[in-house]
């Protein structure tokens, strides 16, 4: 009878310490799924704010509409642009590449997209997580919001057209539920750091004739969500390339945590920020067999730096196909 009692206690104990660990492991992940999902709402909220944009840029702006007047002296030429001449916080700010031929046609382009600078406004305010939105025809005619000196940034004459975001959309076709990321983390050539884009075709009267672009700053996303001094916590790509991380993640993976772009010169190509090694490239075989596993999958797994077990879980950023990854010690 005693025995029986003791065996009984024991198999409570195991059962109950097995409760105890698997609530913890349950807390962590839906800790982990939770913030994975107030990433992916706000990057869900650019793309809808980026759409509507879009839409009403295609409908409410005459982009050809003849013009009563020339182009006023709000427009100057300076060696290599066409610049917008004030830096009011109201208003955008304009570039051309010297080398495109200034026809009728562009002048009513430049001209009637004056009237962009209300919805571009209206949608910044609306999104603080967006830090500017854009927009850029086929002949590299860019108009930005908020105002940037384009003198200091594009001080050679750039094809914009040449860069990753205009090719994302290139003669792609107008959908009114989606949209276009430009994911992974790149030099913005407007100043603003490492960015990710949403971006969305343009059409008027059904030619294709630029883009729309709404801009994230990495920073901003690191700030919000992977600012804790404690918890380590991992941002990746869906094959397992660093975007941004903790500095406790970076500690204990022993990964330099992403720097801010720094612009010794203009940028004239696209420069990615994934100089940072990916986890499958791990020194720490048992850290990367556990990062395969989840990029295979899983949803948890173990791994051993210096003999000391560590647990990594795993949750998903569907809008981006980012991943977000936690350890716990």
């Amino acid at each position: 009878m005693m025995k029986r009692l003791v065996l009984c206690i024991l198999i409570s104990s195991i059962i109950f310490l097995s409760c105890n660990n698997n609530s913890s492991n349950d807390l962590n992940f839906q800790h982990l799924e939770h913030v994975a999902a107030c990433i992916n709402n706000d990057l869900t909220s650019v793309k809808n704010d980026i759409i509507n944009l879009a839409s009403a840029v295609q409908y409410k702006i005459p982009f050809y509409k003849d013009l009563n007047e020339t182009l006023s002296d709000r427009y100057y030429i300076h060696p290599g642009e066409i610049l917008y001449y004030t830096n009011s916080t109201i208003q955008s700010a304009a570039y051309l590449p010297a080398n495109k031929n200034l026809t009728p046609q562009l002048k009513k382009l430049i001209k009637n997209s004056e009237l962009l600078d209300t919805f571009f406004v209206n949608t910044l305010i609306n999104n603080p997580l967006l830090s500017q939105v854009y927009f850029l025809d086929t002949n590299s005619f860019l108009r930005i919001y908020p105002y940037i000196d384009v003198v200091s940034y594009l001080k050679s004459s750039i094809d914009l057209t040449r860069l990753n975001s205009y090719q994302t959309v290139k003669n792609q076709p107008f959908i009114q539920d989606r949209a276009y990321w430009a994911n992974q983390p790149f030099a913005d050539p407007y100043g603003r750091g490492w960015i990710v884009s949403c971006i969305e075709p343009i059409y008027y009267r059904e030619q294709f004739i630029g883009m729309i672009s709404g801009d994230i700053t990495l920073r901003s996303i690191k700030n919000k969500y992977l600012s804790s001094d404690t918890e380590l916590i991992i941002l990746t790509d869906h094959s397992g390339k660093i975007i941004c991380c903790t500095k406790e993640a970076a500690k204990i993976t022993n990964v330099p945590p992403i720097r801010e772009f720094q612009y010794y010169k203009p940028v004239t190509e696209d420069i990615y920020a994934f100089d940072n090694p990916s986890l499958l490239n791990h020194k720490n075989k048992k850290f990367k067999n556990a990062v395969k596993s989840l990029l295979s999958g899983k949803n948890k797994a173990v791994f051993y730096i210096d003999s000391k077990k560590y647990t990594i879980y795993k949750s998903q950023i569907r809008e981006t196909n980012w991943l977000l990854l936690k350890i716990i010690n």
